[in-house]
């Protein structure tokens, strides 16, 4: 893999488990891989301050992709690449559907913060997961005085998947449904994912998509896989992540994203060498 070449990697549950550590290998192999000119950029669903500590640990690269592509963030320089949000009143349609489903708990996105209406043991688990502090705002419709960026429901995947159901039926403005995790379901602006968002970040860096590897272990990674030059899933992602990956890795525990750059510098390993010869497992 020669240089001028991107690895774009998602953060939970591909860089890091459950515990949000990053496994000492990946540090070791990332640089190794900035060594040789590739640069290494994150992309997820978290905003800049809960992405903040991984970007800086790994040593990752800029601009990031943020909330699940509804942010392209030139962390270095502070600037905003590109960006999108959900019209806010579109928002407030879809909280009231939201509502009627007591057993999720909604987080909305706006003014550069999260915010939950009621402290609920769902929104506890989300702040731990994520390391960020979750507002307690107990009136969304006041907060929305600008459009927000997404709004994120927590709960039971049965009760999600019936939410989703409801919410793909409503007539109106149309919006992106994802899981990014398996009881995280994200409410985007419509046309908007990793995979809209990944030609900006390339663009920026001046590396064209057939030179793009992008490494995730969800759906909301789906559409990033589709799009680089290179899609490398987690082993346990969604039947439909490992349909469309190139190649397959081991999960974070086991330093999945050192064996993947490890397999990139290797020689004769050439980037551009996809789907046209099958998946492989690294």
């Amino acid at each position: 893999m020669s240089a001028r070449a991107l690895l774009v990697s998602d953060i939970d549950g591909t860089l890091v488990a459950e515990n949000k550590a990053i496994p000492p290998g990946v540090v070791e192999a990332v640089r190794a891989a900035q060594a040789t000119g590739i640069r290494v950029c994150l992309a997820t669903g978290r905003m800049w301050e809960a992405a903040r500590p991984f970007a800086e640990a790994l040593g990752a690269d800029p601009p990031a992709i943020l909330y699940n592509g509804a942010l392209v963030y030139d962390f270095a320089g502070g600037r905003v690449l590109w960006s999108a949000r959900l019209p806010r009143e579109a928002a407030r349609r879809l909280l009231a559907v939201i509502r009627s489903f007591p057993r999720v708990s909604p987080q909305l996105y706006v003014r550069g913060r999260v915010f939950a209406e009621r402290r609920t043991p769902y929104v506890d688990l989300y702040a731990r997961r994520e390391r960020l502090a979750v507002e307690i705002a107990p009136d969304f419709d006041a907060l929305l005085t600008e459009d927000p960026v997404k709004i994120l429901v927590v709960g039971e995947r049965a009760d999600l998947d019936a939410l989703s159901a409801t919410l793909a039926a409503l007539p109106g403005t149309p919006v992106n449904q994802v899981f990014s995790q398996h009881d995280y379901l994200e409410i985007l602006p419509a046309d908007v994912s990793k995979g809209t968002a990944l030609p900006v970040l390339a663009q920026a860096v001046g590396v064209p998509l057939e030179r793009v590897v992008a490494v995730g272990d969800n759906l909301n990674d789906l559409t990033m896989l589709q799009v680089a030059g290179l899609g490398v899933a987690v082993e346990g992602s969604p039947p439909e992540l490992l349909a469309a990956a190139d190649w397959v890795c081991p999960p974070p525990e086991r330093e999945g994203l050192r064996v993947v750059i490890e397999r990139l510098l290797a020689p004769t390993r050439d980037v551009t060498a996809k789907r046209d010869s099958g998946r492989t497992t690294s």
